[in-house]
């Protein structure tokens, strides 16, 4: 006898065997004990996780003459389909999704089931039918003869229109969970009668993502091995996926600056055949969790997180090579030659990298030490910095920002009050209306990332904002709400970036709300006419620059505002 693939073999054949879809078995379920069985079904969700068996299942169901909560496998309906099954037509619309073909269907449908309730129509992949087959398949959808039930199944319901989606009662398949489908694969390891070690089968449910049919057929070629050569750098060649460790050894090459390394593991996924877009994926899934590992804690299990440390790369760093990631993969979707476009742009990460101007304490090295030395400078007690994050507060009846204490932020990507106050003095005391007039014309670049998925909350942050002071080091943005300030203060780091990104220069940045502007306007106008000078403060030292000039100073506060724009009281 031929040999029957596992998949096919221990497909569900009732509600009780399928895996990791209990709303939609019970909500099914309930349909047919309370006689509200629908004319029409749409099955949606991933591939392998159970549309089509559930189809046939409950096309069985609902002519099963015992049914009471299961199919009774007993019943006269359920031997003869075990036999005949001429009453549940199966259709794949891959290949017949032409209007001829739906117009034979909807002309068939007029026929009675031979012996069963229902004549039950499956349409697999409906998502490709042709527009004219959906229009064919309308009116005869919308109103079909009682004794026919249309289930629809599909992987990509956006591609269905409107019309028909209406006209269904839809149920969303979702991912099986790694758990179930472990359990299930154990199951039939056991029945195959082969013992495969559970962490090889953890590995398959992990790589599967969510489908019990892929799990179930790399399943199939696991235990056709013999049990010694089992590994999971196996399962990988068997999958054809890149492994873990060589997505791990190229992110480390490139934190290094190892061009060699890069260029030689290239060279050895290209003998390998694999497929550059599932390698630029499989690093961007790396960098993700590069990032989450920086800010939670205790989101990976130990191992992982442990070998996520490995790849010393800076926070800041990270956005910077998501984007240039996902340009890579765009880009290689439409590529003659991926190899050399992948090589370019591992180089172009490195580069990137290369110019690492701040310094980077990791997290775990701040929460481990009480002070962290910085090259040359004077050593900071960590304890301390801790207890002196706060909101910036300017006073209002001060002549002068006085920055009494120097402090550090160590979350490092969120905006302390002193370090905001600073900025603040700093780009005042350097304000150049050119630079801002430049800034303001180009602004409306930020709108262009509004669809970028690395940029887009950045943008539209922005967009709700604008800027109102600017120099060759700073810019000063200025918000309706205090939500919108906060915001910014928690992503100031990464707002940098963008901003790097859109004007193609560098930029400090802080924010403040409208009315807070106006206020230092005032100030501003205010301690000119009182001969008080804004000098510069060098972030860093904290010490007073003196190589700014009253007369600069003053000469610039009413070219920036306008004699009309502020009354002095």
């Amino acid at each position: 006898m031929a040999y029957t693939a596992l998949y096919r073999k221990y497909r569900p054949s009732n509600f009780a065997s399928v895996v990791g879809q209990e709303v939609v078995v019970d909500i099914l379920k309930n349909s047919i004990l309370n006689n509200k069985v629908s004319h029409a079904y749409l099955f949606t969700g991933p591939r392998g996780t159970g549309k089509t068996s559930i189809a046939k299942i409950l096309a069985h169901a609902v002519n099963c003459l015992n049914f009471n909560g299961d199919i009774c496998g007993e019943c006269e309906v359920c031997k003869n389909l075990e036999i005949n099954d001429s009453d549940i037509i199966e259709i794949d619309a891959a290949s017949n999704n032409g209007v001829d073909e739906i117009r034979t269907l909807r002309d068939n449908v007029k026929l009675l089931p031979s012996f069963c309730k229902y004549k039950i129509y499956i349409i697999d992949e409906v998502h490709m039918l042709s527009t004219g087959a959906f229009n064919a398949l309308l009116k005869t959808l919308e109103e079909p003869p009682s004794h026919v039930i249309f289930i629809l199944a599909t992987t990509e319901p956006n591609k269905i229109p409107l019309t028909i989606l209406s006209r269904c009662q839809r149920f969303d398949f979702n991912k099986i969970s790694n758990e179930k489908l472990v359990s299930r694969l154990l199951y039939i390891a056991t029945q195959e009668g082969k013992i495969v070690d559970k962490s090889i089968l953890e590995y398959i449910a992990e790589i599967s993502d969510g489908g019990l049919r892929d799990a179930i057929n790399l399943l199939d070629q696991v235990i056709s091995l013999p049990q010694e050569s089992v590994t999971l750098e196996e399962i990988d060649r068997l999958s054809g996926r890149i492994s873990q460790n060589t997505l791990f050894e190229l992110l480390n090459a490139i934190s290094i600056g190892n061009y060699l390394s890069i260029l030689n593991i290239s060279d050895i996924i290209y003998g390998e055949g694999k497929n550059y877009k599932d390698i630029a994926d499989g690093m961007l899934a790396i960098v993700r969790d590069l990032s989450i590992n920086f800010e939670v804690d205790n989101y990976f299990n130990k191992d992982y997180s442990s070998k996520l440390a490995t790849i010393n790369i800076p926070f800041d760093k990270l956005i910077s090579i998501t984007s240039l990631l996902n340009e890579l993969i765009k880009e290689l979707k439409n590529s003659n030659d991926p190899k050399m476009l992948f090589d370019i742009y591992m180089v172009n990460i490195c580069n990137s990298l290369s110019s690492k101007g701040n310094l980077s304490v990791k997290k775990e090295d701040i929460n481990n030490s009480q002070t962290v030395e910085l090259k040359n400078k004077e050593v900071i007690n960590i304890s301390n910095i801790k207890e002196n994050k706060k909101k910036i507060n300017i006073n209002k009846d001060s002549d002068e920002d006085t920055i009494n204490e120097k402090t550090v932020n160590t979350s490092n990507d969120i905006i302390n009050g002193d370090l905001k106050s600073i900025r603040i003095n700093n780009v005042l005391a350097e304000a150049d209306k050119n630079i801002l007039n430049n800034i303001v014309k180009s602004y409306d670049k930020i709108g262009d990332y509004v669809s970028n998925k690395v940029y887009n909350t950045l943008s539209i942050l922005l967009l709700d904002g604008h800027v109102v002071v600017a120099s060759t080091k700073y810019l000063l943005f200025a918000f309706e709400s205090e939500e919108d300030v906060t915001l910014f203060d928690n992503n100031y780091k990464q707002i940098e970036l963008f901003i790097k990104e859109v004007f193609e220069e560098t930029y400090k940045v802080a924010a403040v709300t409208k009315k807070e502007w106006q206020r230092i306007k005032e100030d501003f106008i205010k301690n000119k006419k009182n001969q008080i000078p804004y000098v510069f403060i060098d972030e860093n030292d904290v010490k007073l620059d003196m190589g700014v000039s009253f007369n600069d100073l003053e000469n610039s506060a009413l070219d920036l505002f306008g004699e009309d724009t502020i009354s002095v009281r």
